[in-house]
């Protein structure tokens, strides 16, 4: 009666510990943040910090390089409510505007760079705020850069 006793046992602690091993050899995203490379802020950046925009002057110039056809690049950091930034570089030589949106490093996004080509950005203006699209482009699904509110 003990033998089985003991039996049972060592058979319960050997299903606990095969139980709480890690059979999954998938990176997590949080491995997937690490290799990531830190975001150093520029003084060139265009901020979105939840609907409080820092260096719109800097976004304005590049739409006006935009209509008179000289080349500019720009980047627009929105934040997400935790705090994480998400990058998009746009960059115009003359003819498209080359748009990166780079959400890697929210904790709760996607994290894949998304590259897409665009011809133009269409400012929308509304009631309590202003919309800058981006227009004419292939396979972006988040087209809008920046979000104004009067």
């Amino acid at each position: 009666m003990k033998k089985k006793i003991k039996l049972i046992f060592v058979l319960l602690i050997m299903l606990l510990i095969a139980g709480c091993q890690n059979t999954d050899n998938s990176t997590n995203h949080t491995q997937e943040l690490k290799d990531v490379p830190d975001y150093i802020p520029s003084s060139e950046d265009v901020v979105d910090m939840h609907g409080e925009i820092e260096n719109m002057e800097r976004f304005e110039e590049f739409l006006n390089n935009v209509e008179q056809g000289q080349r500019d690049n720009i980047r627009v950091v929105r934040y997400t409510t935790e705090g994480d930034p998400m990058l998009h570089d746009l960059e115009y030589k003359g003819e498209v505007i080359k748009s990166t949106s780079d959400p890697r490093r929210d904790k709760f996004g996607g994290g894949s760079i998304n590259t897409s080509t665009c011809t133009s950005v269409e400012v929308v203006e509304h009631t309590e705020r202003t919309e800058y699209i981006l227009d004419g482009c292939g396979n972006i699904t988040d087209n809008i850069i920046l979000v104004t509110w009067k």
